[in-house]
């Protein structure tokens, strides 16, 4: 085996290692050497790899960041489809639906929301360019959307992903019209 393949294989068997361990407690929780012991490694080959628990969500989170960027960038006009994507990325990403958990890193959790809240403002301007919204409301509107949408990611996750992407993504979109077409009548009622 060579070392490359060696090193992949016990970087796999760490991040496998954490999904198990988010899956019964907080990230803030668990020990480098409850990692390593889960993982069927010694401490020195976790610390060949990362200095910590945060270096390697580190070194994943930056992988992540890139990847989630390039979902937003080419569906950024169509909600559905980012929807749709972020969903099919966590049904094959386990560490990150992890991640995502509520015993999950506050920082991935953040990023998502944040990104979702982008999303869902710059869509909503674009859909009321008749009425638009102040940027208090509009930013009211963006939060109780992305939270919304955050929340029931995180329980299709603690659910064990049941449902496909797509019957996901098609239960949440109408959800989502029905939250902007509540604000778009107020902005005509105004």
């Amino acid at each position: 085996m060579t070392e490359s393949i060696k090193r992949q294989k016990t970087k796999q068997a760490i991040e496998d290692a954490m999904v198990r361990l988010l899956a019964e407690q907080p990230f803030d929780q668990i020990t480098t050497v409850k990692l390593a012991e889960i993982a069927g490694i010694s401490r020195s080959s976790f610390y060949t790899h990362y200095k910590d628990k945060y270096d390697m969500i580190d070194h994943y989170q930056s992988n992540l960041f890139g990847n989630l960027e390039d979902i937003f960038e080419k569906y950024a006009n169509n909600r559905q489809q980012v929807l749709l994507e972020i969903f099919k990325y966590l049904q094959f990403e386990p560490l990150l639906a992890a991640l995502l958990s509520e015993n999950g890193t506050k920082e991935i959790q953040n990023f998502l929301r944040n990104k979702l809240l982008i999303l869902l403002k710059s869509d909503f301007q674009n859909h009321s360019t008749n009425h638009p919204l102040n940027e208090t409301d509009l930013e009211y509107y963006g939060v109780y959307l992305a939270n919304a949408l955050f929340g029931v990611c995180q329980k299709w996750i603690a659910n064990g992903k049941k449902e496909s992407p797509q019957e996901i993504t098609e239960f949440l979109f109408p959800l989502t019209n029905a939250v902007r077409e509540v604000f778009s009548k107020k902005l005509k009622n105004a």
